[in-house]
């Protein structure tokens, strides 16, 4: 985004600085921080656009008398000036801004003095017109962008089969690695708002950044909050929920809950029991997450029933049990590119089973 030419008028008419200006959070915040930074020379501009947005919002809903327009232009004028303290309730700080404070020049061009004349003059003029009626206006979208957004939402649902794995790249140039035996649920156009995706059974997302769009992925009530990030979020009926960061920062929050959301940094995984609520955060071992997109199963003391899906997800099968095990089963392997006969082979001996396949249906037997 190029603001180097902005004036008072291209920030107060310029939708993402007034939704900064209105409703900051943090990622807004650094965004315009680091614009402004870039563009010293722009944060007088900027300063009087902020409090011309954050007068037309306090006023947007009256009509004023002559007498209350004077009143006001006199509170921009000081407040523009460096003359009154500023309202801390209603304003975001700049901060960026306190470098440029110290070194601002002490004397003031014959142009800028018409340049202040004529940014007062349509100030009264805006103001004389109505601020309900103009405010109206401003807070709006511009024309072209309203136009721009669709009517109607369009959700793709891409759904993979056991047996098969799916490569996507969404319309902001995410890309998503989609596992077997899962759903992805998502907008055909991220026009406008959030990034939301819905997530059942496993995917790992490469986001492309948007600091101004969070990316949210919606799994068994919990929510994974990034803005540019590479992370895989496991989230299979009937076992805990996990979350695993590679690279960049996100927030996981469970809907309805009353926890702040969990941030995790890379390294960190967010393991969370559904069934009892329970969240664990721990390091864990990239290539046995991610394993699954460079066709790597690995099993490290792997719950049988967990075993077992991955099995029945990876080759298309469907795996039954005979008898069941005297003992608790944990698998521990790992396989590069193999059949399903050369994998049971390699568990059989350490979990002592036997086991026959035929065409799509896999028998198990234990050793008593």
């Amino acid at each position: 985004m190029d603001i180097s030419s902005y004036t008072t008028e291209d920030f107060v008419l310029d939708p993402a600085f007034r939704k900064w200006v209105l409703q900051p959070n943090a990622a807004s915040n650094r965004f315009w921080e680091n614009l402004l930074t870039k563009h010293p020379s722009r944060y007088k501009a900027a300063k009087q656009a902020r409090l011309i947005v954050l007068e037309m919002n306090k006023r947007n809903q009256s009509q004023l008398s002559e007498t209350e327009i004077l009143s006001l232009w006199k509170g921009i004028e000081k407040k523009a000036s460096g003359q009154a303290a500023i309202r801390q309730d209603n304003v975001v700080p700049l901060n960026s801004l306190s470098t440029f404070e110290r070194n601002k020049p002490q004397t003031i061009s014959r142009w800028k003095i018409h340049q202040h004349f004529g940014f007062r003059v349509a100030c009264v003029l805006l103001l004389s017109l109505g601020l309900g009626y103009f405010s109206g206006w401003l807070f709006s979208e511009p024309p072209v962008q309203r136009a721009s957004v669709p009517s109607t939402v369009h959700f793709l649902t891409h759904t993979t089969v056991p047996g098969v794995k799916s490569h996507l790249t969404l319309s902001d140039g995410s890309r998503v690695i989609l596992n077997s035996g899962s759903e992805l649920r998502y907008l055909k156009d991220f026009v406008t708002g959030d990034r939301n995706v819905y997530l059942k059974g496993e995917a790992f997302f490469d986001v492309a950044e948007d600091s101004l769009r969070p990316f949210r992925v919606h799994s068994r009530n919990t929510t994974t909050t990034a803005l540019g990030t590479s992370f895989n979020v496991k989230a299979y009926e009937g076992e805990t929920l996990d979350v695993s960061l590679l690279s960049g920062k996100v927030a996981v929050k469970r809907e309805g809950g009353l926890e702040e959301p969990v941030l995790l940094v890379p390294g960190e995984a967010l393991k969370i029991d559904t069934e009892k609520d329970r969240l664990v955060k721990s390091p864990f071992d990239s290539d046995r997450v991610i394993g699954w997109t460079k066709k790597r199963i690995i099993f490290q003391e792997t719950p049988l029933i967990e075993a077992i899906r991955v099995l029945e997800n990876w080759y298309g099968v469907k795996i039954r049990i005979v008898n069941r095990p005297g003992e608790r089963v944990l698998l521990s392997g790992k396989f590069q590119d193999e059949t399903l006969e050369n994998v049971l082979e390699g568990l059989k001996f350490s979990a002592r089973f036997n086991f026959a396949i035929e065409k799509e249906n896999v028998t198990i037997q234990f050793k008593k």
